[in-house]
């Protein structure tokens, strides 16, 4: 399920935010993940790896009134991940911004949710 994918993307690179550096599935529910899942998420969390300078001054520029180093970690996760589907899959942008609010809301505070929506939003109408 491309959803559960996602969410593991996400929870991937939260996880390199901390520096953890084991990135295997072992933690995940990986009856849920389909080899192809398991591609998707490595190759969403390796681009956020590879882009991260590129896909950080992006959130910084649209992260208006915040400064981009006091970020809650989650929320840049969050936007990280989506950023990063955004430049490099076809998704559609509205599914990108649904499923990363969702777990804005999941993970992190409640007005996180419009936090990443604003900024996701904003990303997408420059693009």
């Amino acid at each position: 399920m491309r959803a559960y994918a996602r969410e593991t993307a996400f929870c991937m690179v939260y996880r390199q935010l901390m520096a953890e550096q084991q990135q295997d599935f072992s933690m995940f529910d990986e009856d849920k993940l389909t080899e192809g899942d398991k591609q998707f998420a490595s190759q969403l969390a390796g681009f956020v790896a590879k882009n991260k300078e590129e896909i950080d001054q992006t959130i910084a520029k649209f992260s208006r009134g915040f400064r981009y180093d006091r970020l809650c970690k989650t929320d840049l996760a969050v936007l990280e991940t989506a950023i990063a589907e955004i430049m490099s899959c076809d998704t559609p942008f509205p599914v990108v911004i649904n499923e990363a609010v969702g777990f804005a809301k999941k993970y992190s505070t409640p007005k996180s949710a419009s936090f990443v929506n604003g900024i996701l939003a904003s990303y997408v109408r420059e693009k």
